[in-house]
């Protein structure tokens, strides 16, 4: 399965990134919303995961944007949240 990863936290992006990978996922991984929206844009993803909190554009606002845009294929969206500290 396609996935797209938006993350800015390069560690938590490539853990997750590896470990769909090793499942046998095909993963783009970007560091921001902002790349995430323009990698969606361009190609279908059955599943986005991103952070919620991100620079550029927040995992709250691409979901948003992905929702306006007219599509026929479904993509599930689960935001992350590291939690306060």
């Amino acid at each position: 399965m396609k996935i797209l990863i938006a993350e800015d936290e390069n560690i938590s992006r490539m853990v997750l990134e590896a470990s769909l990978k090793k499942r046998g996922h095909e993963v783009v991984a970007v560091e921001n919303g902002r790349s995430a929206w323009e990698a969606f844009q361009k190609d279908y993803f059955p599943v986005l995961i991103s952070d919620w909190l991100m620079p550029e554009m927040d995992g709250l606002a691409l979901c948003r944007e992905i929702r306006k845009r007219p599509q026929d294929d479904y993509s599930e969206r689960v935001l992350l949240s590291h939690g306060l500290p």
